[in-house]
């Protein structure tokens, strides 16, 4: 069955912010309207910024991000899409014959796609018949958690571990508050919490250069799909995190604090309040966006996301598919050698 709204990274607004903050990846986005055989192309402008991704009356949809890899090489990235019915055997077929035919077109080394579905029930032999092998080269988040939230304050509040749950209490008690935000000046002060979060962690974070995060707010913002969240205690930041909105769900994919606030859980008051704002918009989940972390040895982090939702849902995983074996084993090889080089 296929999910009512595309995934908030398989929608042409993302296509386009990601174009504004990164200019090495070139959007493109086809739709399969309602009645029709065949895939068209979607013509993306700034206009579209302004509003949020409306799927009615298509059927299907596949927003594409196309990069460079030097040595006239070129990468298709297609993170969490299609959005198309997996289970449908003809639906499937006639997205992954198209993405194919584009990419021949295109001249691409290899397409890599993250499906927007989970591990149990996806169609994996016949995605395998059709080329896509899968990797473990993943980019987004292997796994995640979904907060059901479309409830009333009570009942969601008692939905989260005891410990939550008193946390978010003493954060208030402690004098914490929390804004919303998408200034310029803000976005700077929530760099500055991720660059000390990342030190925290050794580096583990990879951070974006703050110009990511200035152009990709300001290009989501007007549309609301994109929100500061900032938790504050005599006027100094403790807490940040960076939310995206589409659908029925809002996306917890950056967040950062300071460690000097730990004992004032700032972090469980920004929660409560951004599943809260998301409820108010007509949200359903709020995703925590991913469980497994490569950059949480001690399991904490995992603890801290489960402690709101204690259910895992393991993503279907990440796919290639190449029309250059040859060419594809080699940058395989390379890539790899360049990761273990450091």
């Amino acid at each position: 069955m296929k999910r009512p709204f595309p995934h908030f990274l398989q929608t042409p607004q993302w296509g386009l912010a990601k174009q504004r903050a990164i200019p090495a990846w070139t959007p493109f986005f086809f739709v399969k309207k309602a009645g029709s055989a065949e895939y068209a192309p979607f013509e993306l402008s700034k206009d579209m910024l302004s509003a949020q991704f409306d799927p009615e009356g298509i059927d299907s949809s596949i927003l594409i991000l196309e990069r460079s890899l030097g040595m006239k090489q070129k990468l298709h990235y297609i993170p969490r899409g299609p959005w198309i019915d997996w289970n449908d055997s003809k639906a499937l077929n006639e997205a992954i014959s198209f993405i194919r035919n584009f990419a021949n077109k295109r001249k691409v080394l290899f397409v890599r796609m993250e499906p927007d579905e989970y591990e149990q029930n996806f169609p994996y032999p016949e995605l395998t018949k059709l080329g896509f092998s899968k990797t473990p080269d993943y980019v987004q988040a292997n796994d995640t958690v979904k907060v059901p939230i479309d409830k009333e304050d009570e009942e969601l509040q008692q939905s989260f571990h005891k410990k939550h749950r008193y946390n978010i209490k003493l954060a208030e008690k402690r004098g914490m508050s929390v804004r919303t935000s998408t200034s310029p000046e803000d976005v700077i002060r929530f760099y500055e919490l991720l660059k000390k979060t990342e030190s925290r962690h050794a580096g583990a974070l990879h951070i974006h250069p703050v110009e990511y995060y200035l152009s990709v707010t300001k290009s989501l913002a007007p549309s609301g799909m994109a929100k500061l969240y900032l938790v504050e205690k005599d006027g100094v930041i403790a807490s940040s995190s960076l939310v995206f909105s589409c659908g029925e769900e809002a996306i917890y994919m950056f967040g950062a604090s300071d460690y000097e606030f730990r004992r004032d859980m700032p972090n469980h008051l920004r929660e409560w309040y951004s599943m809260r704002d998301a409820r108010d918009e007509g949200r359903k989940f709020f995703d925590l966006w991913g469980v497994t972390m490569r950059n949480d040895p001690g399991g904490g982090i995992k603890r801290y996301k489960l402690y709101y939702y204690d259910h895992v849902e393991n993503m279907a995983g990440t796919f290639d598919w190449t029309p250059n074996k040859a060419g594809y084993a080699l940058f395989k090889a390379a890539n790899k050698l360049r990761r273990l080089l450091g």
